[in-house]
């Protein structure tokens, strides 16, 4: 086996399901599966984790004016520099054609831009090296989580997607100013202007407020306007930045500190920022700040200049959908938590929409922009008037409730939950976006801002996992799952580090249909442990998932399945065991090494093994399944698709999938003897089975009237409580491997 691990063959296959041929960074499936294991191992070790997508600038213009083998190389550019600035645990992947995405692990978002910003100055440095005609550059977005912070990997994206946007704008209306700037200026030799003069035309020339600092002795000059609206001392100021610093908003104050600090110490060359000072009139008023830093011949900090343009005391709203922003939203939240005469209740809703990426991916950035517009003004038509709506990051959205009650929000979700669930229509174009919503209530669930928010953020959380398009209201029971799911991933972790203690396998015996005869076994885990004993498979199965530890648990039992088919074949030659897998379990580079010499080490036949892969993975999981199976299939192992039905696939996906069995789901058995329509169904996938030659299993039997009617449709494997439910090794062997040769007795 280790040889064709090592074989130049097997190592050219591995890579090219895993890396981009053009850049050689992992793909978007390889890329997506190792950013899931990272997101549980930042929980798991309670480490920060920042999530960022790079869209490269320009690469449609360089294709059309230098070729594509010129935007090849950009792209390659792209994915070296990035490559230059990971460390260990952190993750580079190409998402689409100039889209690539990043994770810095045990970083937040400060020191993750100024990666992003080191990136960005190598890629420049290999401009002009190269002395290219093009600009070498991306926009990015960044996400930052935190380790109680649940997500999915598309709604990651999808934020840093919308962070990401917004940069990209911004360097499009630069490129069009500098465009419209730039002028012809062949013949002219010199162009001779008086400096002593420059900055009072530029002070005089606009409402912003102009300034110049000496970096070397701390300097600032600032217009006369500032003077008079802030109070200075004067137009020169000594120790500005401490000065200014005084008059910073408490909290932005560290957010315009460190800002400065940075320019400070020469760690970044320009800054763009937003927060609030104190006038002299004692009002706090919203200024936006952009600066430049110039070094002396030596690379040293010399001088730092900029503008700053005061943005009033009502810079409250969100520029694309004329809602308030997120600091309204908390500066609000807070207001009415503190006043006791005037706020009885308070409920925060949190919305978010349901695969908005997807509307820009298949339309475009403007179209995007739209739909965000009119779900603003929708929300807003559904709201009562004790009700307002905030524009949060991206594509989430924030209802504060006044003196309402939870019977309100519910109500109001309805209304926006029946017109998102429709199929939306704007300028003829279609597109269709559900919302999923969070709802958290004061005093009911907490008196603390930010615990509020973080409870309608568990909630939205769990409305996404539960299949999006609904509203979870706060409980304490969703915190106390989440405490569990925390607690359990712990003690799943220690008991596979302890040799897999607590874990053990049932098996459920297939019985041929016909005959009553024993056909086989599936092998089902369990896992109990001392904290809250029998945990049911549904619940450890899908912590294994999300954590990553499916990968070793997942080779425990195929290990120890296989280990005991090999003692029941002895006494069964054509027993044959059927073992589930996970999807990761199959991206292992080894696994198809790993189940065949788990396989040789025991002396099991190839044939008397079956795998079983869910529906969802062997439909929709591109080749990359089908391509393994049939591996293994040609080795004699069979497959089978596990839970028929619960998926989306078409009649014509199940006759060409590479499936020797299929089960059927055990929830058409419940309308087997009483709906024509289940028996109808069933019999049709059988028939069709059987024409392509595939063998039909029905989970899920209880009854002898089930039973009856299955084995006069033609299915040819039972397997449910009818026979036996899942039970251990002793008690199988006892009850079905006794009398081999005798038909199976219903427990």
């Amino acid at each position: 086996m280790q040889d064709i691990k090592n074989s130049e063959e097997y190592k050219s296959l591995w890579a090219r399901a895993n890396y981009d041929d053009l850049t050689k960074v992992l793909n978007r499936r390889a890329g997506r599966e190792r950013l899931i294991s990272l997101l549980e191992k930042a929980r798991t070790e309670s480490r920060i984790l920042v999530v960022a997508l790079c869209d490269v600038n320009d690469l449609k213009q360089i294709n059309d004016r230098h070729g594509h083998r010129e935007g090849d190389n950009m792209l390659r550019y792209v994915a070296m520099s990035m490559s230059r600035e990971l460390k260990e645990n952190d993750v580079l992947f190409r998402l689409s054609g100039d889209e690539f995405a990043m994770a810095f692990y045990d970083e937040n978002e400060k020191n993750a831009e100024k990666r992003m910003q080191r990136i960005l100055a190598y890629l420049n440095e290999k401009k002009n090296s190269r002395k290219l005609m093009y600009e070498t550059s991306f926009s990015y977005g960044l996400v930052e989580i935190y380790p109680e912070e649940y997500y999915m990997v598309e709604d990651l994206l999808e934020k840093a997607d919308c962070k990401m946007y917004i940069q990209k704008r911004n360097y499009h209306i630069l490129r069009a100013k500098q465009r419209l700037e730039q002028q012809n200026d062949s013949g002219v030799r010199e162009f001779i202007y008086d400096k002593e003069h420059l900055y009072d035309a530029l002070m005089e020339s606009t409402d912003d407020y102009i300034f110049v600092g000496n970096m070397k002795t701390g300097v600032f000059r600032y217009p006369p306007a500032m003077v008079r609206e802030f109070g200075l001392p004067g137009e020169v100021v000594e120790n500005a930045a401490a000065f200014w610093g005084g008059k910073i908003h408490p909290y932005d104050e560290r957010h315009f500190l460190e800002s400065n600090q940075e320019i400070a110490d020469g760690r970044m060359e320009s800054h763009d920022i937003e927060y609030r000072a104190k006038n002299a009139r004692g009002e706090w008023i919203w200024l936006r700040c952009r600066g430049r830093m110039i070094r002396d011949e030596r690379g040293e900090p010399n001088l730092f200049a900029g503008m700053i343009t005061n943005l009033g005391r009502n810079h409250k709203t969100d520029h694309m959908t004329g809602l308030y922003n997120r600091f309204e939203f908390e500066g609000d939240a807070k207001k009415y938590m503190v006043d006791l005469e005037e706020t009885e209740y308070l409920g925060i809703m949190l919305l978010d929409m349901d695969g908005f990426r997807n509307i820009n991916d298949l339309n475009n950035r403007s179209f995007g922009d739209a739909v965000l517009k009119i779900t603003a003004q929708k929300i807003v038509e559904f709201l009562p008037s004790n009700a307002r709506v905030y524009r949060m990051d991206g594509d989430e959205f924030a209802v504060l409730f006044l003196n309402g009650s939870k019977e309100d929000a519910m109500e109001v979700f309805s209304r926006i939950q029946s017109h998102f669930q429709k199929i939306q229509d704007y300028k003829g174009r279609k597109y269709y976006c559900t919302m999923s919503a969070g709802y958290a209530s004061y005093p009911e669930d907490s008196d603390d801002y930010q615990e509020l928010l973080q409870y309608a953020n568990y909630s939205l959380e769990c409305s996404k996992l539960k299949g999006k398009n609904r509203l979870t209201v706060f409980t304490k029971e969703i915190l106390e799952s989440r405490g569990r799911k925390l607690e359990m991933t712990e003690l799943l972790r220690e008991s596979i580090e302890r040799g897999f203690t607590g874990f053990s396998l049932n098996y459920q015996p297939q019985i041929v249909s016909g005959t009553k005869q024993l056909s086989g076994a599936e092998a089902l885990a369990r896992w109990q442990c001392t904290a809250f004993g029998d945990v049911p498979p549904s619940e450890f199965i899908r912590i294994l998932e999300q954590s990553g530890l499916i990968i070793k648990a997942g080779k425990w039992v195929f290990t120890e399945a296989v280990r005991q088919c090999s003692e029941w074949i002895k006494r069964k030659p054509d027993f044959r065991m059927s073992i589930n897998l996970s999807y990761p379990q199959m991206l292992e580079e080894d696994f198809e090494s790993f189940v065949l010499g788990t396989l040789d080490s025991f002396h099991v036949p190839y044939e008397n093994i079956t795998l079983e892969v869910t529906e969802t993975y062997l439909i929709e999981q591109d080749s990359i399944v089908h391509d393994i199976m049939g591996r293994l299939q040609e080795k004699g192992i069979q497959t089978a698709m596990d839970d028929f039905g619960m998926g989306y696939s078409s009649l014509y996906e199940l006759k060409n999938t590479p499936a020797d069995i299929v089960k059927i789901d055990k929830g058409f058995v419940n309308g087997l003897t009483t709906d024509l329509f289940t028996a109808t169904f069933i019999r049709s996938i059988t028939e069709l089975c059987h024409d392509v030659g595939k063998t039909v299993c029905l989970e899920g039997v209880k009854t002898v009237e089930d039973y009856n009617v299955a084995k006069e449709i033609g299915i040819d494997l039972i397997q449910g409580y009818y026979f036996s439910k899942a039970v251990p090794p002793a008690e199988f062997e006892e009850v079905f491997l006794e009398e081999r040769n005798a038909s199976v007795k219903r427990n």
